[in-house]
């Protein structure tokens, strides 16, 4: 994190169900050590399980205002900069969500409310209710979006757009499988539980060939992968802040050094080429679930 703030990254996104509250832990540590709390946009989540109880889940009044208690205590600061709604709860009315949200930005223990994993037509509701309730509303909207998973271009980023909400793409390396790491397979070991992810994620032939060809693009150019990957991302009209995970000084090293400089325009036409041809060939990639209600056992 340290050394990620020293080189100019000023936004931190977490969830409380990240390592069962240990990912928050980290981070409070780290900031109630440092210097840097003040100069970090912070984020983090809710609604995903977090205990075993039936309202330890979920976008209710009950859960929120639990949770968010629980993660300013990991985070160890004194309010959540940007607070998610993880994804989408259908068993909670919207206008409930969003007035917990509001009664916790009035307390100042929230500054801006945001959704993740939202499909488009949800989060124009949230809009709409934020509206005519005179509520805080959503100014954030965070989902996959990358060169294998455009889904987001089709409806979400316009809707943002045209409302002025910000667009934080997670993954936009996929995974990594845009770095060119896993060109040949995804293979590893028979209980990898990440290999068997990427596979079925990014396995078919058509995401496959996908890459191959901006491996090509890649070796033509001299540019890297991660660098393309990156930049197709970053340059959508609508996207604000692509977000970006490392697992090692290395990685995190990689990233930066891809962003610190910007691929030639014939490169990224190529590369736009590509892109355009896969989402026109490939059934649009919604983020995870956009169609599938989020259901638990009934609850506060």
């Amino acid at each position: 994190m340290a050394k990620a703030f020293d080189a100019g990254v000023n936004f931190l996104d977490t969830s409380d169900s990240y390592s069962t509250g240990d990912s928050e832990r980290v981070i409070g540590n780290f900031f109630r050590s440092s210097s840097w709390r003040d100069q970090i946009v912070l984020a983090t989540k809710y609604t995903s399980q977090v205990g075993d109880g039936v309202n330890d889940t979920g976008a209710s009044r009950y859960h929120i205002v639990r949770t968010v208690e629980a993660s300013l205590k990991r985070l160890k600061t004194d309010r959540i900069d940007l607070l998610y709604c993880h994804k989408w709860d259908a068993e909670t009315p919207i206008e409930e969500t969003l007035r917990a949200v509001d009664d916790l930005i009035h307390q100042g223990k929230v500054v801006y409310a945001g959704v993740s994993n939202f499909p488009a037509w949800v989060l124009a509701s949230a809009l709409w209710t934020s509206d005519v309730r005179n509520l805080y509303r959503v100014e954030a909207s965070q989902s996959v979006f990358n060169i294998l998973q455009p889904g987001l271009a089709v409806e979400m980023i316009p809707l943002a757009r045209k409302h002025g909400v910000a667009v934080v793409p997670y993954s936009p390396m996929a995974s990594g499988v845009l770095t060119g790491k896993y060109l040949d397979s995804y293979e590893g070991p028979r209980d990898d539980a990440r290999g068997r992810s990427l596979e079925s994620r990014y396995g078919d032939d058509a995401r496959h060939e996908t890459i191959v060809k901006l491996k090509s693009v890649s070796d033509r150019h001299g540019e890297p992968m991660i660098r393309l990957a990156l930049q197709w991302v970053s340059e959508h009209d609508g996207v604000t802040a692509p977000i970006f995970g490392a697992r090692s000084i290395d990685q995190l090293d990689g990233t930066l050094d891809a962003w610190s400089e910007t691929a030639s325009d014939e490169a990224m036409s190529e590369v736009r080429a590509i892109a355009d041809e896969f989402a026109a060939n490939s059934p649009m990639n919604y983020p995870p679930n956009a169609g599938q209600p989020f259901v638990a056992t009934t609850r506060a």
